[in-house]
């Protein structure tokens, strides 16, 4: 029982670190809610879609944690549940390795994402470069909000 709430665990554990950090203008965390910030009104110089990675944190694709997660349970299911007698090592040894395949390549397509980076100029003349997810689509030429806050800078209607 204690073996099989653990490796659920670890399941968890490498799932819920490939979840990605959102970088959207319309979410913020519980610490930038009710913070000051300020707002700026600036036009649009130059829009280009980028791919966000998330690169931040243990379980990210980048420091191979889901790869050894995945093999460990891998290899644990595969000698668990496939063979007999000495085979059960070959194949815990064959299900480590595509599982921990599996993972590493399950978190580097899961922590990328869409997103857009965007030139603005404020109306002092100063240019500045914003990247967000592109969850809005802005056009050369419109007038945004740059809105700023202790979280970073985002653009907006």
């Amino acid at each position: 029982m204690f073996k099989r709430f653990l490796l659920l665990f670890l399941c968890c554990a490498v799932f819920a670190g490939c979840a990605a950090q959102p970088t959207s203008p319309n979410t913020y965390r519980g610490s930038e809610a009710l913070r000051p910030g300020t707002a700026e009104a600036v036009t649009v110089v130059r829009v280009r879609p980028v791919t966000i990675a998330d690169t931040d944190g243990m379980m990210s694709a980048n420091t191979g944690v889901p790869g050894v997660l995945g093999a460990v349970v891998g290899a644990v299911l595969g000698a668990r549940v496939i063979g007999d007698g000495n085979g059960r090592y070959l194949a815990g040894a064959l299900s480590g390795t595509v599982s921990a395949v599996i993972a590493q390549t399950a978190a580097n397509h899961l922590s990328r994402r869409s997103g857009v980076e965007v030139i603005v100029r404020t109306d002092s003349g100063r240019q500045i470069v914003v990247t967000q997810d592109a969850d809005q689509q802005f056009v050369t030429g419109e007038r945004l909000y740059l809105v700023s806050s202790a979280g970073g800078s985002r653009l907006t209607r």
